[in-house]
C-alpha cells in the first residue's frame, strides 16, 4: 500500500503548520535597527595595521664561548694596528705569535724552576752555599749582596749557576727573535705576512705536536707562573718552596 500524494508538493493547504520564523537577521538590517536608537557619536578611525616590516624568522645557532674572546682579541689587534701601524706591520704588539712565544717562555720557566728545586733539594749543585771569590769573579761575586754594609756577603755558587743558565737562555731567545734561522718559527712578521687567526678562549683540543696544543699548554704555564708568584708574595714564602709544596714536597 502506498499513499497517494497530491500533484503539487509541498501542498498549499492552509491547514498545514506554518514554518517557524528564524531569529537570524541580516547584518544590514540589524545595523539599521541599532542605529535608529543610538545617538550619533563621532569616533576617530584608528588603524591597527602595523607599519613595521614583518620580522624575519631566522634560526640562530648556539654560538660557542670562544667567539667572545676571539672577537675581543681581534678588536685589540685592530686597535693596535690603527694606533701603531708601523709596529703592527712587523708583528709587534697583540699578535698570536707573541702569545705563543710568551707561552714558550712560561713553559720553559716552569721547567727550569722545577729542575732548580730538584737540583737544590738533592744536592746536585756543587758547593751550593759557598760564596764566589772576589779575586776570581770580580764584581759578580758582590751581585745580590743583601747583608749589612761592610759585612762579608756575596752571591753563592747556587745563585750564580742559576743566573748564568738563565742569561744564556735569554740570549738564545733574543737571538731567535731578532735573527732566526730559516727553519725556525719567527716571532716577527715579514713584509706582507699576515698573522694567524686567534685561537679563542679555549683552543681546539688536538693531540700531538700541534699549534693548538702549544697555545693551550702555554696558557696553562703562564697561569701557573702567575699563581706561583702570587702565592709566594702573599705568603712571603720563597718560590721554590711554594713549588715544592705544589709537587707534594718531592723536589726538595
Amino acid at each position: 500500500w502506498r499513499p497517494r500524494l497530491p500533484r503539487t508538493w509541498p501542498p498549499t493547504s492552509s491547514k498545514l503548520p506554518k514554518p517557524t520564523p528564524t531569529l537570524l537577521t541580516p547584518p544590514s538590517t540589524m545595523n539599521a535597527f541599532v542605529s535608529a536608537f543610538t545617538p550619533a557619536v563621532a569616533v576617530k578611525s584608528t588603524s591597527f595595521t602595523s607599519t613595521r616590516a614583518p620580522l624575519a624568522t631566522t634560526t640562530v645557532a648556539a654560538a660557542p664561548v670562544t667567539m667572545f674572546m676571539q672577537g675581543t682579541f681581534k678588536k685589540a689587534i685592530s686597535e693596535f694596528a690603527t694606533e701603531y701601524p708601523g709596529f703592527a706591520s712587523r708583528g709587534w704588539g697583540c699578535t698570536v705569535k707573541a702569545e705563543r712565544w710568551n707561552g714558550r717562555h712560561a713553559m720553559f720557566g716552569m721547567l727550569a724552576m722545577v729542575l732548580t728545586a730538584y737540583a737544590k733539594g738533592h744536592g746536585l749543585i756543587p758547593n751550593a752555599d759557598q760564596l764566589l771569590d772576589v779575586a776570581t769573579w770580580g764584581n759578580l761575586a758582590q751581585l745580590g749582596a743583601m747583608g749589612a754594609p761592610g759585612a762579608n756577603t756575596g752571591i753563592p755558587n747556587e745563585r750564580a749557576i742559576i743566573l748564568i743558565a738563565h742569561v744564556h737562555v735569554l740570549l738564545v731567545s733574543v737571538a731567535a727573535a731578532l735573527a732566526p734561522f730559516s727553519f725556525q718559527d719567527k716571532l716577527l712578521l715579514g713584509p706582507g705576512e699576515k698573522d694567524e687567526e686567534p685561537a679563542g678562549l679555549v683552543p681546539a683540543m688536538s693531540f700531538g705536536l700541534t699549534k693548538d696544543a702549544e697555545i693551550f699548554n702555554g696558557r696553562v704555564a703562564m697561569l701557573g707562573v702567575m699563581c706561583l708568584v702570587g702565592q709566594s708574595v702573599a705568603t712571603k714564602t720563597p718560590v721554590l718552596e711554594v713549588l715544592n709544596t705544589w709537587f707534594g714536597k718531592i723536589l726538595m
